[in-house]
């Protein structure tokens, strides 16, 4: 599958996702409700096994991926990560020394943070905060783990059930950054998703 084929099943998925969280918000009571949703329904296109770098058989979606900061430390966790399975390391030996970790791989394809608010949760002021140092960490983890020819599409995905505050960020088809923020009482479109 092409970059932008993964694109586009990355963005329909996350569409059902929306419209779902829409009509029927308590469907999801936590974080977790709505990245493993999002899992299921990205694994109708993501679930081949495909062989790694290392001979072993995997498939290109994984959770709460971990990433090395600058100082060589895990730093970052990722809710979503679609990768080339073809350079994932998951055996020790072969070219490359096996991280902490316990895998590696270069060439991720899309990396999906999602936040949610529910009713009596955080004052608006602090889930912007939140908002925005999500985008800021996908940004780093773009402009420093990210090999500079891969090219990766990065999503933010809100859903907030407290109230309607319409929270934006410019999405940059240029810098391959969508961010979407869904509200319960939402009932206008949200950027270019349903």
């Amino acid at each position: 599958m092409n970059q932008s084929e993964i694109k586009q099943k990355v963005e329909e998925k996350i569409s059902v996702l929306i419209s779902d969280f829409r009509r029927t918000p308590e469907k999801f009571l936590t974080e977790e409700d709505i990245r493993a949703y999002l899992y299921h329904l990205l694994l109708t296109d993501f679930n081949n096994l495909e062989q790694t770098e290392d001979k072993q058989q995997s498939i290109p979606l994984h959770c709460e991926v971990r990433w090395y900061g600058s100082s060589k430390k895990l730093k970052y966790r990722s809710d979503i990560v679609i990768f080339d399975v073809s350079q994932l390391i998951t055996k020790k030996g072969g070219n490359i020394p096996l991280p902490s970790k316990g895998y590696g791989f270069n060439n991720p394809n899309a990396i999906i943070e999602i936040k949610l608010r529910r009713i009596n949760g955080k004052s608006n002021n602090k889930f912007n905060g939140d908002l925005v140092a999500d985008r800021n960490k996908l940004k780093e983890l773009k402009n420093k783990v990210v090999e500079e020819e891969n090219e990766v599409w990065t999503y933010l995905i809100a859903f907030d059930k407290k109230n309607n505050i319409n929270f934006q960020l410019e999405n940059t088809e240029k810098h391959k950054e969508y961010y979407v923020y869904s509200s319960a009482q939402l009932t206008q479109k949200p950027n270019k998703y349903k």
